[in-house]
């Protein structure tokens, strides 16, 4: 029998490099790598574990309260009861009606059938709102009216030859600065030391007026201004007051009493706001204290259509509305008493636009004197000029040239009011 070879014996596995013997023991025994490896791990566990959504748990005692099982039927309802409606009889109440002690839960008016025998107590009379009355002027009011006018050298003849146009009228009259309680009213005004009235808006518009007019239309300035808490506005009896200033102030109770008494006798009330805009102080002042004058609920401030016959009918037509200073073009309002213009209001600081003396020719104005002892009315405030374009915008020759113009035409419109009224009064 053939002999078998031996069978080899597995060859031991083959020693390692040197070198990779060194660099594997190297990482095992270096601290920086279990190091390493730990931190590395513990900012997985981190990460890992980091709940970004939270779980919905669905809602356990209320959730089982809100809703009923699909099983369980809703409970029958209740059993109703059949009514048999029976025949009623109405028998109407005697004379006497007794109201019912509960308040019902609706509001109807019933008309009142029992005449009322109790007087009206003035406390009621102040509760019940004015009704409006009918622009017709009575015979009482027209009368004083005519000699209010008048004292202005308007008299029935010359009423007649002017037919209501204020380039017919030929009138002199005064012409007053308004001075009241608690106010700034000599704010556009130059005055001297004793108080007296030697410049300003006032006395510029007029000086122009007279030339325009050629003499037609003659005012005066009265240098002491008018105290509208005293006797003199009804003693006086002027075309118009001229009402201006800065800021607020609370007339006094005669100051609204005269005020009302001279509206009637056909006076008229011209307030210029010297701080131009709608909610300045002065505007929202003689707003209120106006309708102080004239508390009735029907007359209220209305704005001028740029048709009515100050701008059409008069010196100068006018087909846009006057900026004022610093461009204000708010526009002008008016309160009137039986049909008439009472109340005249320009709240875009017209006043200081008149503080420019416009020279013979409208091509310049009148040269400007800073001394106080410069007793002229004929003068420009230095004051708009040198700050024309800073504080005092639109303070130039073609705008206050404008505003001049529309002053005439107020006057001439406060003076042939009412002409019309007057012709047919007896």
């Amino acid at each position: 029998m053939p002999k078998q070879p031996p069978k080899s014996l597995p060859s031991a596995p083959a020693p390692a490099p040197p070198d990779e013997v060194r660099w594997t023991e190297k990482i095992s025994r270096s601290g920086y790598f279990l190091g390493a490896l730990l931190f590395h791990l513990i900012v997985f566990l981190m990460v890992a574990t980091l709940v970004i959504f939270p779980p919905f748990h669905p809602p356990t005692d209320e959730f089982q309260k809100t809703y009923v099982a699909a099983s369980a039927p809703p409970p029958p309802p209740p059993p109703t009861q059949q009514t048999v409606q029976m025949p009623t009889h109405t028998v109407q109440a005697p004379t006497t009606i007794t109201a019912p002690t509960a308040t019902p839960s609706f509001n109807v008016p019933l008309p009142d059938i029992t005449p009322s025998t109790t007087p009206v107590t003035v406390t009621q009379q102040m509760a019940t709102p004015v009704e409006s009355k009918p622009n017709t002027i009575s015979e009482q009011r027209l009368a004083s009216i005519r000699k209010t006018e008048e004292a202005w050298g308007r008299t029935k003849d010359n009423i007649l030859n002017s037919d209501s146009d204020p380039r017919n009228v030929v009138a002199k009259f005064p012409v007053y600065v308004a001075s009241y309680a608690d106010g700034d009213w000599g704010c556009n005004t130059r005055l001297d030391d004793k108080g007296q009235i030697i410049g300003g808006s006032m006395p510029d518009l007029v000086a122009k007026m007279g030339e325009w007019s050629r003499g037609k239309l003659t005012g005066t300035v009265v240098p002491t201004p008018l105290s509208i808490g005293g006797p003199d506005l009804l003693d006086k009896k002027p075309p118009f007051i001229f009402f201006t200033g800065h800021k607020d102030f609370v007339l006094t109770q005669q100051e609204i009493q005269n005020l009302r008494d001279y509206l009637q006798i056909g006076g008229a009330i011209w307030g210029d706001n010297a701080l131009p805009g709608w909610g300045s102080r002065f505007d929202v002042a003689f707003r209120r204290e106006m309708k102080r004058v004239v508390p009735d609920v029907d007359k209220n401030f209305q704005p001028m259509k740029m048709t009515d016959d100050l701008f059409t009918k008069s010196w100068f037509p006018i087909s846009s509305l006057p900026q004022g200073m610093n461009y204000y073009a708010e526009n002008v309002e008016h309160l009137d008493i039986d049909g008439k213009l009472a109340i005249l209001y320009t709240p875009n600081d017209y006043s200081d636009m008149m503080y420019m003396m416009i020279l013979a020719g409208d091509t310049q104005m009148a040269p400007i004197r800073n001394s106080l002892a410069y007793t002229s009315p004929l003068i420009t405030d230095p004051t708009f000029f040198y700050n024309s374009h800073v504080f005092f915008r639109n303070f130039t020759l073609p705008s206050c040239l404008a505003v001049h113009q529309f002053g005439m035409n107020v006057i001439g419109y406060l003076l042939v009011r009412f002409d019309k009224e007057l012709l047919l009064s007896p």
